[in-house]
């Protein structure tokens, strides 16, 4: 339960990028005029929720980005979502949530290594 706690702000963030996540990576990395990001507005809005597990492109990534954080998988989901990213302008908004992801990761290890090693101390102390 504890653990679920922490993963829900991580979690609310990529619920909160997922529209802009979509719109960005119809734009290629090295930007497009004003039609370009008009179309991609457009497309976004416009688009039908695919099953994403079967599909290519954006859909497919944030649906296994979401079941990994479903599993308590920071690492694998910062991963999916930064390598579906690559080569569009979703790249860097990708990147930032899975650093953010990666450093959350860490610390929940490094706290339960702590909460570890005091359980282990506090057991020789009785």
């Amino acid at each position: 339960m504890e653990q679920k706690l922490r993963h829900n702000c991580i979690k609310r963030q990529f619920e909160s990028l997922k529209g802009t996540l979509r719109e960005l990576a119809l734009i290629p990395a090295g930007g497009g005029g004003l039609l370009t990001h008009a179309l991609a507005h457009f497309a976004s809005a416009m688009k039908v929720k695919e099953d994403g597990l079967h599909s290519e492109g954006i859909e497919s990534v944030i649906v296994h980005a979401e079941q990994f954080l479903a599993e308590g998988k920071l690492i694998e989901a910062a991963d999916a979502l930064e390598k579906g990213a690559q080569g569009s302008k979703a790249e860097s908004l990708a990147a930032e949530w899975a650093r953010q992801a990666r450093n959350r990761a860490v610390t929940e290890q490094a706290l339960s290594l702590l909460r570890a090693y005091a359980i282990a101390i506090a057991s020789t102390l009785t």
